[in-house]
């Protein structure tokens, strides 16, 4: 199936509002043996240094909602031009619905609410200084504009957060502000630094938060960052009564993506996904009351690689607390965990140029490659071992604009 996209991006940088305009992971059932046998070509000395410490994971990435898959692509190169795909859940085809009005090759941060919401931060590129944002609630057919980010959202794909009406964004020099009204105002929480300073993050010898995310109620904010008196992730929840306190994971190492309700860690083991439960972010914190000492944490069994990840990303599960994870490895190779409970799946090796792996209709899974200005869908049936080319969209970019 061939798609042309007749609308062509916009190359506005002017500040202003933007003109309106999943899976439970199924996939291949090859053996975690065979994962560690093809992967172990990936051991080197070098392979090693790059997995101690991932680099910041592409903005490239997935996100699913119970209604919808959405995709952030990278399109052409020098200089890249950022799309929004999405797949409706009751659709088989992707469509391209990148908001207008803004240049956006710098890059953009997505976080996806329930049903069919997703809002974007533009990353500033050309003569931008700040961030717009855009909203969606009904699949990218319209996109509202909320207040812009004073300064630039950074270049993290945990660095924006959203929860009904209420967002959250961590800014490229370290600021972290909140909106309570979907982006109409906006109001800092944490100052550049000012994790660092607390007592808390004195304690963890954290250099820069790089992802952020909603506790489980929208009033409390959670704060990743690497902690170097102790060389793994540390977990900083703010509230306004009790200001910023260090929370623990149920496991040690370093935070390759953190999302909403879930968390994905290099340990010395491997790859390990995390899925908090009822109090998952708070089980471990020091005050933590005995009805929140239960079973807060999923964590999944890892998955023994050492290469680095090259991007992640969401698919959809059975239930929204239930969510699966991909993870694309270096030299073409993939993984899937369809949820708590769920055992790692290697999957064949992805095609080539492809930037991120999606919730397929049913119980596929699509990867998304480019090559220039065309996208192509690749699909990959349950219980097949061979990629079948499902779609090509042809974006048509205009070269010599921004975005």
């Amino acid at each position: 199936m061939t798609t042309t996209i007749g609308r062509a991006p916009a190359a506005a940088t002017r500040r202003g509002r933007i003109r309106p305009g999943a899976v439970t992971a199924a996939a291949a059932a090859i053996a975690l043996t065979a994962a560690l046998a093809a992967c172990g070509s990936s051991s080197s000395a070098a392979a090693h240094s790059a997995a101690a410490s991932d680099p910041a994971v592409s903005l490239a990435t997935s996100l699913s909602t119970s209604q919808d898959s959405w995709a952030i692509v990278p399109m052409s190169a020098n200089p890249a031009f950022w799309q929004v795909f999405v797949r409706p859940a009751k659709s088989a085809t992707w469509k391209l619905v990148t908001p207008p009005g803004v240049a956006d090759n710098g890059g953009l941060v997505a976080t996806a609410d329930a049903g069919s919401g997703l809002t974007v931060a533009v990353r500033p590129s050309q003569d931008l200084t700040f961030s717009p944002l855009a909203a969606t609630a009904n699949a990218g057919s319209t996109w509202s504009a909320p207040s812009p980010l004073s300064a630039g959202v950074a270049a993290s794909p945990g660095a924006l957060a959203v929860q009904g009406s209420q967002l959250a964004a961590l800014l490229g020099n370290g600021t972290i502000e909140a909106s309570a009204d979907g982006g109409d105002t906006w109001r800092t929480v944490a100052k550049p630094g000012a994790i660092v300073a607390s007592p808390a993050g004195k304690k963890c010898g954290t250099a820069a938060i790089t992802s952020i995310a909603f506790g489980p109620t929208p009033a409390e904010i959670v704060a990743a960052a690497d902690c170097g008196a102790t060389d793994s992730v540390g977990l900083f929840s703010y509230t306004s009564s009790d200001g910023w306190q260090q929370l623990r994971f149920p496991v040690s190492g370093q935070l390759v993506r953190l999302s909403a309700g879930s968390a994905l860690i290099r340990t010395k083991a491997g790859l390990t996904e995390l899925w908090d439960g009822a109090y998952g972010w708070y089980a471990y914190a020091p005050l933590a009351t005995p009805s929140q000492s239960g079973p807060a944490w999923s964590v999944s069994a890892p998955l023994p690689v050492t290469s680095a990840v090259t991007a992640s990303g969401g698919l959809s599960g059975a239930m929204p607390s239930a969510a699966g994870a991909w993870v694309l490895l270096a030299g073409g190779q993939a993984a899937t965990i369809a949820g708590p409970g769920k055992q790692w799946l290697l999957l064949p090796p992805v095609p080539a140029h492809t930037s991120v792996l999606a919730s397929g209709p049913g119980s596929a899974i699509d990867a998304l490659a480019v090559s220039g200005a065309t996208l192509t869908v690749w699909q990959l049936d349950h219980g097949s071992t061979v990629w079948a080319k499902a779609q090509t969209i042809s974006v048509p970019i205009q070269y010599g604009s921004s975005s």
